[in-house]
């Protein structure tokens, strides 16, 4: 009766104390390669891949498409009866497939090198004024970590700077510090300091960084329909929610479009070759700043969390830094600083945005020498493959030297199959350029600060996004 059911059941099921990436894991080391899991609760049977060769037969077959909603869901009956938010329209589609195409051109990503550095010699810095008795990060890291990447993404997006990072840092005081959660206290969440103070004195882009922690702590963008009924109170909160960052998004697009300077900024190339669009571009700036916070704060986050357990990696990166800045001042120029792309390629490995890509089959095809018939919703697990021991050997172990050009051959990350990491799937238009703001949020970082880790390991949790729970045991030393 329970079929698939019983392996995931409290206590008594092989795998009741996994989830996320866990449970896959759990599933390959047991099952192998390919995994069916027709769990009781599901309309559709799952199919797990966590063999890269296998995954490329399901992207070349031709015969899958990303799940979609039904278009007659409760939620976007509600959105076009409003008038609010549009949903995906072939138009939008077409947007998206020459912003991918755009984000593919080094010479429009490297506009944004000066900007990108702007923004991160400013989180850095309230970095610093977030320590508080042993050079200890205090509660507001999290947000502070958002606040980055909103402002990020947004400068990436409008070539504006929104605000994210202006104004005071977070001071936990007596009336505003977290009480200490006990065994009890599990389903309380973590509520953020914006979260605290009235919304009439949030400045827009502090009213921005609310509603995407909002909208993040909640797991809004992966309800399923059954959670999301119009009656119920979730529906209306995720409603409310959307709206509020849509006319926030709004706010700052035209804000974007009406600027008037004397000369076009570098970082404003992106948006000059979608301006002709004007307003209609709007749902696609609402898509990368409500989608794609999430991932990008939570790389960050795990970044941090790997450099921190490794001071010798860390170390070798601040000498990079020291040495470049060196040849900056004797006029070298510039110098590519590889072994810190090297540090974020391999945090992203061992903690991927995402678990997988997900696709649903649209007719009968074959993977593994195994029919799949039309219907299943097929799960290419990229986050277990790209911790597989037979691709990458010391597979556990941060080792950014992996992707280096020179040294550490018989672990060399191009000796892997191409489809073993991909932290943020094989669509996301942003997947590129992640990287380089994570490496300039690394750089400013390690440049100025030495990270340490005082605690237990952080619990890891899958919610659309794979994050690290708090509470973060951070120590922020000065850099000598």
């Amino acid at each position: 009766m329970l079929r698939h059911s019983a392996h995931v059941l409290p206590r008594i099921g092989n795998f009741h104390h996994t989830v996320g990436l866990g449970l896959l894991e759990g599933l390959r080391e047991r099952y192998g390669d390919l995994v069916r899991l027709a769990k009781a609760s599901r309309k559709r049977p799952v199919l797990y891949v966590f063999d890269p060769e296998m995954m490329r037969e399901v992207y070349e077959s031709c015969s899958t498409e990303p799940p979609r909603w039904d278009l007659k869901s409760p939620l976007h009956a509600q959105r076009t009866a409003a008038g609010g938010c549009p949903f995906h329209g072939d138009e939008t589609k077409a947007i998206w497939t020459s912003v991918r195409a755009l984000l593919q051109d080094p010479a429009l990503v490297n506009n944004f090198e000066k900007a990108f550095d702007d923004i991160a010699i400013d989180v850095t810095r309230r970095f610093g004024e977030l320590r508080s008795a042993e050079n200890a990060l205090n509660e507001d890291l999290e947000t502070e970590v958002y606040r980055w990447a909103l402002e990020t993404l947004g400068l990436a997006t409008l070539g504006i700077r929104l605000g994210c990072l202006a104004g005071p840092t977070h001071v936990p005081t007596a009336d505003t510090r977290k009480p200490e959660k006990t065994s009890m206290d599990d389903d309380i969440p973590d509520l953020c300091s914006l979260s605290k103070r009235c919304v009439s004195g949030l400045t827009p882009a502090e009213a921005l960084v609310r509603c995407a922690r909002e909208i993040a702590d909640s797991s809004y963008l992966v309800r399923s329909e059954g959670t999301l009924k119009p009656e119920s109170k979730t529906f209306n909160a995720a409603l409310k929610a959307f709206d509020k960052h849509y006319s926030l998004t709004e706010h700052f697009l035209l804000q974007a479009i009406l600027e008037k300077s004397g000369e076009t900024r570098p970082e404003q190339a992106f948006l000059n070759q979608l301006r002709p669009l004007q307003q209609r571009v709007l749902p696609l700036v609402a898509d990368v700043l409500l989608a794609g916070v999430d991932p990008l704060a939570q790389s960050a986050l795990a970044m941090l969390y790997h450099l921190s357990l490794n001071p010798a990696q860390q170390q070798r990166a601040h000498d990079e830094i020291c040495w470049a800045a060196a040849s900056v001042e004797a006029g070298a120029g510039n110098q590519k600083l590889s072994y810190i792309a090297a540090c974020v390629s391999e945090s992203m490995r061992l903690h991927p945005a995402t678990g997988g890509v997900v696709r649903r089959s649209t007719e009968e095809l074959s993977v593994g020498g195994y029919e799949v018939p039309a219907g299943v919703d097929i799960v290419l697990a990229h986050g277990v493959s790209g911790k597989s021991e037979k691709q990458w050997g010391r597979a556990k172990a941060f080792i950014p030297e992996r992707w280096c050009d020179v040294g550490w051959e018989p672990l060399k990350a191009s000796r892997a199959h191409p489809l073993a990491s991909l932290p943020f799937g094989t669509s996301c238009p942003a997947s590129g350029i992640a990287g380089n703001m994570l490496a300039t949020l690394a750089t400013r970082v390690l440049k100025k600060f030495r990270l340490e880790w005082h605690g237990p390991a952080p619990n890891m949790a899958t919610t659309g996004v794979n994050k690290v729970q708090p509470p973060y045991y951070f120590v922020l030393q000065n850099a000598h």
